[in-house]
């Protein structure tokens, strides 16, 4: 079993950050010791890394909330949770195609700038 900062660590996840997602109720499954510490096994690093991945593609912390709980029901739900980020998969081929085609106009653009000649500037010595 692993503390929050060994877990962190092993992420590359801030500790604050782990806490703040249980908080949110996206770790429900992750157990406590008898102090009320959270402890993490081996497995648990797997949703940790999933949850970050998905928050930095800007997926809600309620639908990460949503597939945890799915995740709780069981092997059931995993028709429901493979959707979700099919659908996410989706919405980002879609952002990154919209990315790539302002990257190429931006780039006609600069070319375009790049072929005007150099203004003369009069300065005076």
């Amino acid at each position: 079993m692993l503390t929050v900062k060994q877990a962190a660590d092993k992420v590359s996840i801030s500790p604050s950050t782990i806490r703040y997602y249980d908080d949110e109720g996206l770790l429900p499954f992750i157990e406590r010791s008898q102090n009320g510490y959270r402890m993490f096994k081996e497995e648990d690093l797997f949703w940790l890394e999933m949850i970050g991945c998905m928050r930095e593609t800007n997926m809600s912390i309620e639908t990460l909330r949503h597939v945890a709980h799915l995740h709780m029901e069981g092997s059931s739900t995993l028709e429901e949770r493979t959707r979700i980020f099919k659908d996410h998969k989706t919405k980002l081929q879609m952002q990154k195609k919209n990315i790539d085609d302002a990257l190429d106009k931006l780039e006609t653009k600069m070319n375009i700038l790049e072929s005007y000649p150099t203004p003369i500037v009069n300065a005076k010595e």
